[in-house]
C-alpha cells in the first residue's frame, strides 16, 4: 500500500504510479506474456492511416463524450496501436472528415501509465488512497456478497448505479443511466436506483426533450447570414463546427461572439459582447421586446410554423375542440406504447370569422387578443407571453447583463433582419441554476423573426440523430427511481426520495467521474462517504475512484467491440477491437455478467456478446434497409439510414404540436419528488441565478463571478494525464482580470487560492485582458493531484434547479488572494 502523501491528501497520481507498478505498463502487458516495446512519443501518431503490409487499420472512434464522436481509422502493429487518423467519408460526406489533438492522443491513453491495471481494494480510510492489488474472484465475490446482502435486506433499490456521460455503447455504455444491454440489464432484474447526470441537463432537458428541438446539422452552419457564438468557443472547444463557421465567414456572414471571456472564438468576431455571467436569459428576452417594438415580427411564420396562436385557458392548458364538444379521433398506433394516439385539434382564433377554429384550417389566426369560446376564457399563446416578459425592456436588461442599452438594441436589429442567424449555444448557457429558462428565451426571439426551421436558421447545433435500435434487449424487469445522481446528498441524509423510503447500500460509478465532473464536490463527497459500499469501473484512478472501496479496471474503447447509437455524423461508431483489453481489465459486461452468475442471475446475459449485439442491431426496419450488424461488420462502414437531406433541418416534426414551441403546457419537472411546478415553467422568463448575481449580499464578502472553460486539451477528466496534452497544459490555471489581479496585489504566475464558503482551490494565475472584470474562470477536466490544493468543484454547491435537475458549475461567487 501506499504511505505517499501529497498535497491533496491521499494518493496522488505519482505515488498511484509507483503503488500500483503502473510505469512499466508501457513496457509489458501484465500477465500476458507478450512484451510491448516501449511506445516513444513520436510512434503514437497518424499521418495518414495506410496501413503497411504488417499492420491492420480497424474503425472505430474516440468515445470520449465532447459530442465528436469523430470515425477513426486505428492502425495496429505487432498487436499494438501505433498510430490513429480521421476516418476517409463517403463523397459529399467527406467534408465532415474531422479529427482534432485529443483524437491524435488517444494512444497515448491506451499506453498512458495512469491505466488501472488489475482490481484494487480499499486498505485504508475511505479516499486515504491506499490499496492493495486483489484477484478478479475475490473482486467478483465481495462485490457479490454486498449486492446480495443488500438486496436480502433492503430490495433492490438498495443498489444505486451512478453515471455520467464517460462513454456510449449498446453493451457498456449508459445513456441515460441504464441504455444499454450490460447496465440496462442489470439494473432492470434487480429493481435498482438509477442515478444519472446533471451536467448539461438545462439544455438537454429544457430544450430538446421538452421544447423539441433537434437543431440543424452542423454542415448547415454555412448557410447563415449571421452566426452567434452564444455561451461557446467552437475555434477551440468545437473545432469540427469551426470549419463550417469559417466557410460562411468567407461567404460574408457575420461572426458574433457572446460570453464574458475573450475567446479565439471572439477573437475572429465582427462584434464581441462581453455579458455578464447568467444573465443571458435577460438579454433573450429584452431582445423580443425591442423587436416586437420596432414591429419586426415574422407574423406570417409566428402564425403558421409556431404554437404563437394556439388558445390557452386560465389554467394555461390548451383550448382543444373537445373543450367545444367535437369527439376526440383514434389516430395512429404509438410504436412505443402500443396504443392509438387521440387527436383531439387545438384551436386559434379566426379573425375572418371572428370566431374559434381548428389551427390546421384557419383562414387568418390571431396573434394577440383575449377572447370566450364556448363560455371559456382564453388568450393566445403569444399574448400570454408578451405581457409576461414586458418588464424586460432594454434598459433593465443592460443594468442586469452590464451592457450597454445600443448593444442590446443592436444585437436585437441584427437577430431581426439579418439572418437566417445560426445560434451555436454549446453549454456556457446551461450552468447556472437558471439556465433552463436560456432555453425558452431562446425558441421565442426565434420565433418572433422566423429564425428556425429553414436553411442557415438554427437555435442550436445538432446531430445526425440516432441509428435505431431494439431498446427492449436493454431491460429484464422494471428500474426503480430514475433520480439526477447530484440528489445522493438529500437520499443519504433523510432516507427518503419524494414521500419514498429510499435507502441506499452500494453505489455502483460508471461511465463517467461524478466527483471531478459534477458540481457540489465536498457535499457529495460526502454522500458517498456515507454508503456502505462503492464500487467503480474506470481506466484509471480517477476522483471518483479515489472513493470507492473497490476499482474495477474496464478496457479503452480500441480494446473492446460495442456501438453507439447516437450519430454526430451520418456514420455510427460501431467500435472494432483493435487489440485485446491490456493488462487485466474486463468490459463491464464481462464485469456485469460475473457478478450476475453469483447472484444467481445468469439468464440475464444468456447470450454472447456478438449475440446480444445482434439483437440491438439487426431489428426488422434496420435489416429492411440493409443495416443492422453486418453492415459494420468486417470493418464496413454503415450509414444511418435514418438521416436524410431532410433531415439536416429541424422543422419541428418532433414536437407534440409540430410547431416551434416556446410554450409548454403541461411543464413536467425532470425529477419529481412532490415540488410545486410555478406557472412560468411554462413560458419564457427570467430569474437570477442562485448565487451568482449581481444583487447578492454574498458579494459583499465574495465579489468575484466563477465560471469555467472547455479548453480543446480536455474531454471533462478523460485526458487529464494525457502526456502530450499536458505538455501543451501542464496544469490548470485560474483566469482573472489585470484590474482584479492588481487591486489584490496578484501578479502573473503567482499561486493563488480562490475560495468561497463551498470550499477552495490553489492554483496559478493568469493574469489576462481576456476576460472581463469581476470574473473568474478556472478550465475544466483537471484532477484533485493536479491542484496544490482543492479542486474547482469544491467551489461549487450541489443546489440545482428543481425543475431540469441540472448541475450548475458557473453559479458560484468567490474570492481570490496571493497563497502564503
Amino acid at each position: 500500500m501506499s504511505q505517499t502523501n501529497g498535497p491533496s491528501g491521499g494518493l496522488t497520481r505519482r505515488s498511484f504510479l509507483k503503488t500500483t507498478g503502473a510505469v512499466a505498463g508501457v513496457a509489458a502487458a501484465a500477465g500476458s506474456g507478450m512484451a510491448l516495446s516501449t511506445l516513444a512519443a513520436g510512434e503514437a501518431h497518424a499521418e495518414g492511416a495506410a496501413a503497411t503490409e504488417t499492420e491492420q487499420v480497424f474503425r472505430s472512434s474516440c468515445r470520449g463524450n465532447c459530442g465528436s464522436k469523430c470515425p477513426t481509422q486505428v492502425v495496429v502493429r505487432e498487436g499494438k496501436v501505433v498510430r490513429v487518423a480521421s476516418s476517409e467519408l463517403p463523397g459529399d460526406d467527406n467534408v465532415r472528415r474531422r479529427f482534432c489533438v485529443k483524437g491524435y492522443t488517444q494512444p497515448q491513453r491506451i499506453y498512458d501509465p495512469d491505466r488501472l491495471k488489475y482490481p484494487l481494494k480499499r486498505v485504508g480510510e475511505r479516499g486515504a488512497g491506499e490499496w492493495e492489488r486483489i484477484e478478479w474472484d475475490e473482486a467478483i465475490d465481495t462485490i457479490a456478497g454486498k449486492i446480495g446482502a443488500a438486496v436480502k435486506d433492503y430490495g433492490g433499490s438498495s443498489i444505486g448505479v451512478w453515471s455520467s456521460y464517460g462513454s456510449y455503447g449498446v453493451l457498456n455504455g449508459a445513456m441515460a443511466g441504464y441504455m444499454s444491454v450490460g447496465y440496462g440489464r442489470f439494473i432492470t432484474a434487480l429493481g435498482a436506483t438509477v442515478l444519472g447526470a446533471g451536467a448539461d441537463q438545462a439544455q438537454i432537458y429544457e430544450q430538446s426533450t421538452l421544447l423539441g428541438v433537434s437543431g440543424n446539422d452542423a454542415t448547415d452552419i454555412v448557410n447563415a447570414k449571421t452566426i452567434m457564438a452564444w455561451g461557446g468557443n467552437p475555434a477551440e472547444a468545437y473545432v469540427h463546427d469551426w470549419q463550417f463557421v469559417c466557410e460562411a465567414r468567407e461567404k460574408g456572414a457575420k461572426l458574433i461572439t457572446i460570453d464574458p471571456q475573450f475567446t479565439a472564438s471572439a477573437m475572429h468576431s465582427d462584434v464581441y459582447v462581453p455579458i455578464r455571467p447568467g444573465t443571458d436569459g435577460a438579454l433573450m428576452l429584452a431582445m423580443a421586446n425591442w423587436i416586437i417594438d420596432n414591429d419586426l415580427v415574422d407574423e406570417a411564420f409566428m402564425k403558421q410554423k409556431t404554437v404563437s396562436p394556439f388558445l390557452v385557458k386560465e389554467d394555461g392548458t390548451y383550448l382543444r375542440m373537445s373543450d367545444l364538444g367535437v369527439e376526440p379521433t383514434e389516430g395512429p398506433v404509438n410504436p412505443q406504447t402500443g396504443q392509438p394516439t387521440v387527436i383531439d385539434l387545438n384551436v386559434v382564433w379566426d379573425a375572418s370569422t371572428d370566431a374559434p377554429a381548428p389551427a390546421a384550417t384557419a383562414v387568418d389566426p390571431a396573434l394577440l387578443g383575449q377572447y370566450e369560446a364556448a363560455g371559456i376564457k382564453v388568450q393566445t399563446v403569444y399574448q400570454k407571453v408578451k405581457d409576461g416578459i414586458a418588464e424586460y425592456t432594454v434598459q433593465k436588461a443592460a443594468d442586469i447583463c452590464d451592457l450597454p442599452a445600443e448593444t442590446i438594441e443592436e444585437l436585437a436589429r441584427v437577430y431581426a433582419t439579418e439572418g437566417p442567424v445560426a445560434v451555436l449555444t454549446f453549454q456556457g448557457l446551461g450552468h447556472h441554476v437558471n439556465s433552463h429558462h436560456n432555453f425558452k428565451n431562446l425558441a421565442f426571439i426565434a420565433a418572433l423573426t422566423g429564425n428556425a426551421g429553414k436553411p442557415g436558421a438554427m437555435m442550436t447545433r445538432g446531430t445526425c440523430g440516432m441509428y435505431p435500435v431494439n431498446m427492449k434487449a436493454y431491460f429484464m424487469g422494471q428500474a426503480g427511481d430514475n433520480i439526477t445522481g447530484m440528489y445522493l446528498p438529500q437520499i443519504m441524509e433523510t432516507g427518503k426520495w419524494g414521500q419514498k423510503d429510499l435507502t441506499i447500500r452500494v453505489l455502483w460509478c460508471c461511465n463517467g467521474n461524478m466527483l471531478s465532473c459534477e458540481s457540489g464536490r465536498q457535499d457529495l463527497i460526502e454522500a458517498v462517504k456515507k454508503v456502505d459500499f462503492v464500487v467503480c469501473a474506470d481506466t484509471s484512478m480517477t476522483d471518483t475512484a479515489q472513493w470507492a472501496d473497490i476499482v474495477l479496471p474496464i478496457p479503452h474503447a480500441y480494446e473492446t467491440e460495442d456501438f453507439d447509437p447516437i450519430c454526430s455524423t451520418p456514420y455510427p461508431t460501431f467500435y472494432h477491437k483493435a487489440i485485446d483489453p491490456l493488462y487485466e481489465s474486463k468490459t463491464d459486461l464481462e464485469i456485469l455478467r460475473a457478478i450476475a452468475g453469483k447472484l444467481g442471475m445468469d439468464k440475464i446475459y444468456a447470450q454472447s456478446d456478438e449475440e446480444l449485439l445482434r439483437l440491438v442491431l439487426d431489428t426488422e426496419t434496420n435489416l429492411a434497409a440493409g443495416g443492422g450488424y453486418d453492415a459494420f461488420a468486417d470493418n464496413k462502414l454503415g450509414r444511418n439510414f435514418s438521416f436524410t437531406e431532410d433531415s439536416k433541418i429541424d422543422t419541428f416534426k418532433a414536437t407534440a404540436t409540430q410547431r416551434l414551441q416556446y410554450y409548454l403546457e403541461k411543464p413536467m419537472p425532470r425529477n419529481n419528488f412532490g415540488q410545486q411546478v410555478a406557472d412560468y415553467e411554462r413560458m419564457p422568463y427570467y430569474e437570477n441565478a442562485h448565487e451568482s448575481y449581481w444583487d447578492n449580499p454574498l458579494r459583499d464578502k465574495y465579489p468575484l463571478f466563477g465560471c469555467s472553460q472547455h479548453a480543446k486539451y480536455h474531454v471533462h477528466s478523460q485526458c487529464a494525464y494525457t502526456p502530450w496534452l499536458r505538455e501543451l497544459e501542464p496544469e490548470p490555471l485560474l483566469k482573472l482580470n489585470a484590474a482584479d489581479a492588481k487591486e489584490r496585489g496578484i501578479e502573473q504566475g503567482d499561486l493563488v487560492r480562490v475560495f468561497n464558503d463551498h470550499g477552495s482551490a490553489v492554483l496559478k494565475v493568469l493574469v489576462t485582458e481576456g476576460i472581463k472584470p469581476g470574473v473568474v474562470s478556472i478550465p475544466h477536466g483537471f484532477q484533485a493531484d493536479q491542484y496544490v490544493e482543492g479542486h474547482t468543484q469544491d467551489l461549487t454547491s450541489v443546489v440545482m434547479n428543481d425543475f431540469c435537475s441540472n448541475s450548475a458549475f458557473y453559479d458560484f461567487l468567490c474570492e481570490v488572494e496571493k497563497y502564503q
